[in-house]
């Protein structure tokens, strides 16, 4: 029994040994494609080639590998570039934290490396891009949106899941964001929020999708109201929609099956 116990022991420590530089590593993996997703954010704004290597966006001195560093580079330098002395925005720091933070979530979901979690390390990125993305430029870039739906349909079926699953969650996604379009001439939505929800459907299934539509607007209603009293905006101001909708869909997809469950 002693044996066994003394067994049974090291295994689990192993195992937890083995999950922690996991963690470590995904953490730190995270931190470099943030730090890529910051990069794209700009250089597909302002149509720079991706080939060309960073600067500073103000006083466009190219940036050495030390001015890179994922966290550390924004922290160590005080949130100033180092040849202009000029304040760097909380955006490149906020986006690298997050994707850091949200792959090790997405590890400890599932304990373990295996496909699926590569697959929602992907739509994580994705998400991640669009939400900062318009967050910051009001804009939500259908190059991204139309070449993701391609690979998360066929992910997804590569992976086991049903095909009509997908497409509900495709038609749900897009209806409903269709419908506010339509019926408003563009005032409400944009179409940008119409691709995106036809993307999140096809990334998440229909149940998830439903899920994440609820989500989005009660954050986007929370935050309205908070911005209105506050007088920062107004009622007819536009609040960045694919920002709610990236939010409720990574929540959706790290808890949202242990949300309905909970609910029905």
């Amino acid at each position: 029994m002693r044996g066994q116990k003394a067994v049974f022991l090291l295994s689990r420590n192993c195992y937890n040994k083995h999950m922690i530089i996991n963690i470590i590593a995904l953490f730190l993996l995270g931190l470099i494609c943030g730090s890529f997703i910051n990069s794209l954010i700009y250089r597909l704004f302002y149509n720079i080639s991706l080939w060309k290597r960073s600067i500073c966006p103000i006083c466009k001195v190219k940036l050495k590998a030390k001015d890179l560093i994922p966290l550390l580079s924004y922290l160590i330098l005080q949130a100033k570039c180092r040849y202009c002395q000029k304040k760097i925005s909380i955006y490149y720091f906020l986006v690298e934290l997050t994707t850091g933070t949200l792959f090790v979530l997405a590890y400890l979901h599932y304990q373990a490396i295996t496909l699926f979690l590569v697959r929602d390390l992907f739509f994580i990125l994705v998400l991640i891009f669009i939400m900062f993305f318009d967050l910051k430029y009001y804009l939500v870039l259908d190059k991204i949106i139309w070449g993701s739906l391609a690979i998360a349909f066929v992910v997804n079926i590569l992976l086991g899941v049903v095909w009509w699953n997908l497409l509900i969650g495709l038609l749900i996604g897009g209806m409903f964001f269709l419908l506010q379009y339509l019926l408003t001439n563009g005032k409400a939505v944009g179409f940008g929020d119409v691709n995106l929800g036809m993307l999140i459907g096809v990334m998440l299934g229909w149940q998830l999708t439903i899920l994440t539509l609820f989500i989005a607007y009660i954050i986007g209603g929370i935050i309205a109201i908070i911005f209105v009293l506050s007088k920062k905006k107004k009622m007819k101001d536009i609040l960045p929609m694919g920002t709610f909708l990236a939010i409720g869909a990574i929540i959706a997809l790290l808890i949202g099956e242990n949300i309905l469950r909970l609910i029905f």
